[in-house]
């Protein structure tokens, strides 16, 4: 998922080459995908991958008003077609309901 992933990559699409690459910081964060969506923002991305079910609400909206282009993926997909589907509000909302049930799992796996 785009906020489990080890680590976030750009990619040079022309050149198809990666030209940065690091560990994901959302992955010991309690605020995991909006952590990432920040990450690409700041390293200047135009396009966003993101696995289907990881893209909530609060990062959706932090790469919408950057005006960053977000792309839903399965697995499987080759980022490289012209086949990618872009997000959509239904996608926001599954992965919004994906986090939240996340988060409620956690708080009880920690209470017990």
């Amino acid at each position: 998922m785009f906020s489990k992933a080890k680590y976030i990559v750009l990619l040079d699409e022309k050149n198809r080459e990666v030209v940065f690459k690091e560990e994901n910081p959302a992955l010991n964060s309690p605020l995991k995908r909006p952590l990432v969506a920040k990450e690409c923002v700041k390293l200047k991305a135009d396009k966003v991958f993101a696995p289907h079910g990881s893209l909530c609400y609060p990062s959706y909206r932090i790469l919408k008003n950057a005006k960053v282009k977000i792309f839903v993926t399965e697995i499987n997909d080759i980022i490289t077609t012209d086949k990618l589907k872009k997000v959509t509000l239904r996608e926001v909302m599954y992965s919004s309901y994906t986090a939240m049930m996340e988060r409620f799992s956690e708080a009880i796996k920690r209470s017990q």
